[in-house]
């Protein structure tokens, strides 16, 4: 993973409870007092706390060196705003922390303080093999209703490229939210927002400017919303120093460029490297042939660890030295193949992209990222539609995106995380932003396939084959791969446990879970008691069998503000085959059912055919995102998916 450059935040976990903080003696400095004086307007009954102030300082002192000041003052309104007293700084390799401070005002005016040696030190992740990021929390007294905590820090921050990241808005309403910028004389800044009119700052002194906003509203949430990230209010700062001309930040281009350099001769090859790359495409005379080939040795035999330090938290380690240890994270690994690639005459470039899709803002050049990936130059000769992850540059160029570091995505496709984003290709001359492509449904596809015998006293047991390829394979896959085989069998008693009561698994059998060319196969049998519910004469037969589509929708009180984001573009398609006992006749079936709401749709129907019922349905989900103007649609498709498959066949008792 890409070192992503983070914001200082108020942690939401893993703070240290200080049970012994006294309020006698306590010193609250006077800007603290003034904005627990300000009132508050009415909130929803449901805010769980208000920020009164969110106050940044950058002071740049230095190209990459810069002092950030900041100030927190939030107010707790409800029990369940009580995270708000968990508070973190984040350092980096080499930065200093000057001071921090924190203190609390409860609702009954008692007053308490956390000192620099209240917030001891911590890591920052439980993935990394090695990470020289660093924080320092502490969790602040007297968090309940009523109580204001403000939370006051100082770090020297270094940082590898002259970019500053402002989020102004929060998951709690804020009252002010202010940013200072100070520059050294005769440098320059420019600003980049996701508001469509930018924000104007004041200048307050020489080579000062001062941004404010106020009564920012809260991003709260709603279920399968967007990224945080992707919502919240942002600004972007590029600064420059006089003469500037070779800019490293600011712009796509520039942002490119930098990258460019800082991986220049990354991708250079050793003997052994180049020998290994001949001996692997050896009597493979086709594009598509030597490709698949090498993107499979970086998928099975290098595997992914990831070590950050300083300036390796952006910069590859030279390709030799990743083939020789044989593993390495996300740019490692990508920059391997690249090298590989080229030793066999195919062309490539690295592209750097965000796996929380719309995070990386077209209207925002940052280097706000936190995954590398590559862009594999397909020649003239190769037709169109031969891969699915394809792209076409500004130049002309079409390019294949492919993702080294996923191990069960086979090359020409691409992970849903990863479609429809925005990510930056680093050619030669420069970057540019790019749309990754959004692959049909056609190539994501789930064919379930079942045979089943109905007893007289509502006993179903029988086989189900489901077939699956693209991203539920790949998905299955890692699922599948990464669990015992005793992990694997609770999974299937899960699954089927969301359909069936009192089942029996008898047997289940994976095949291809190695193969990531080829469809994965599941199989498995089982029986399950009274699923046909006998009234009298009659039996009740849901003819869908397993499997649940509809998605939970919740009533929300208020219109909805954000997309619905779906896991995944794809074609499921569903048939079962009952066979009904000698004794029933059918007596009534469902309607069949047929929706299309642009986005998704959904199909199903019921025939008879001599003693078998067949169902049959295809759900079909054409984007990974639905704009909140259309949950009227979002609530209509679920709502018609969940009466079909709760709908029954009526059988009835011959004579």
């Amino acid at each position: 993973m890409l070192q992503q450059i983070k914001r200082v935040v108020l942690l939401f976990a893993g703070a240290v409870s200080l049970t012994h903080s006294c309020w006698a003696g306590v010193s609250i400095p006077d800007w603290v007092r003034q904005a627990a004086s300000q009132p508050i307007p009415k909130y929803e009954p449901d805010t769980n706390a208000v920020v009164l102030l969110a106050q940044t300082d950058f002071t740049v002192t230095a190209p990459g060196e810069y002092l950030e000041h900041c100030r927190h003052v939030v107010r707790i309104l409800r029990h369940e705003g009580r995270s708000e007293s968990d508070l973190g700084v984040y350092l980096d390799q080499k930065e200093k922390l000057v001071s921090v401070h924190a203190w609390t005002i409860d609702a009954a005016g008692r007053e308490y303080e956390l000192k620099d040696k209240d917030f001891p030190e911590s890591g920052a992740y439980n993935y990394d093999l090695y990470s020289d990021i660093r924080f320092r929390r502490a969790a602040a007294p007297a968090a309940d209703p009523g109580s204001v905590i403000a939370f006051e820090y100082e770090v020297k921050r270094r940082a590898w490229l002259n970019e500053l990241h402002w989020f102004y808005q929060d998951d709690i309403p804020v009252r002010q939210a202010d940013l200072t910028l100070q520059l050294p004389p005769g440098w320059e800044y420019k600003a980049s927002f996701t508001v469509a009119n930018a924000l104007q700052p004041v200048k307050n002194g020489d080579n000062r400017w001062v941004w404010t906003v106020r009564d920012v509203p809260a991003i709260e949430h709603e279920t399968m919303m967007p990224p945080f990230l992707a919502l919240s209010g942002r600004m972007e700062i590029a600064y420059f120093g006089p003469g500037d001309a070779q800019a490293k930040s600011g712009s796509w281009n520039a942002l490119g460029s930098w990258y460019a350099g800082l991986t220049a001769g990354r991708r250079n090859a050793t003997a052994e490297l180049s020998d290994r790359a001949r001996q692997l495409t050896a009597g493979k005379t086709t594009f598509d042939e030597r490709l698949k080939a090498l993107t499979a040795f970086l998928q099975s035999e290098v595997r992914y660890v990831e070590i950050r330090i300083g300036i390796g938290g952006w910069q590859p380690h030279a390709a030799g030295d990743i083939f020789h240890a044989r593993y390495g994270d996300c740019k490692d690994k990508a920059t391997l193949l690249s090298s590989m690639l080229r030793e066999v005459g195919i062309k490539s470039s690295y592209v750097l992209i965000d796996t929380h899709r719309g995070v990386v803002h077209p209207a925002l050049p940052s280097a706000y990222f936190n995954h590398a990936i590559l862009a594999i130059e397909l020649p003239g000769e190769v037709k169109a539609d031969a891969y699915q992850s394809v792209v076409t540059s500004q130049t002309g160029q079409r390019y294949l995106i492919f993702d080294p570091t996923d191990e069960y995505t086979p090359v020409g496709e691409l992970r849903s995380q990863l479609q429809n984003t925005y990510a930056l290709l680093v050619t030669d001359s420069g970057g540019e932003l790019i749309l990754t492509p959004l692959l049909s449904p056609d190539t994501n596809l789930l064919t379930r396939t079942g045979h089943f015998t109905l007893g007289s006293d509502g006993t179903l047991g029988g086989d189900v084959l489901e077939d699956s390829t693209g991203d539920q394979a790949s998905a299955e896959r890692w699922d599948l791969i990464s669990n015992t085989q005793q992990q694997r069998s609770q999974e299937l008693e899960h699954r089927l446990g969301r359909s069936l009561q009192a089942f029996t698994i008898q047997s289940s059998d994976v095949q291809h879970l190695d193969q990531i060319q080829q469809d994965l196969i599941y199989k498995f049998k089982f029986t399950t008691q009274q699923y046909g519910q006998i009234r009298g004469p009659l039996m009740l037969v849901r003819p869908r069998v397993l499997g649940e589509k509809s998605a939970y929708v919740e009533q929300e009180r208020k219109p909805r503000r954000y997309p619905i984001e779906l896991r995944r573009t794809s074609r499921e398609t569903d048939t079962y085959e009952i066979e009904i006992p000698q004794d029933y006749k059918v007596d009534d079936v469902p309607d069949p059912v047929n929706i299309d709401v642009g986005f998704a749709s959904y199909q199903s129907k019921v025939e008879v055919d001599g003693s078998k019922i067949r169902y049959w349905r295809q759900y079909v989900v054409r984007d990974l995102s639905v704009n909140a103007d259309h949950i009227a649609d979002w609530r209509k498709l679920q709502g018609v998916i969940g009466s079909d498959e709760a709908s029954a066949v009526v059988l009835k008792r011959t004579p």
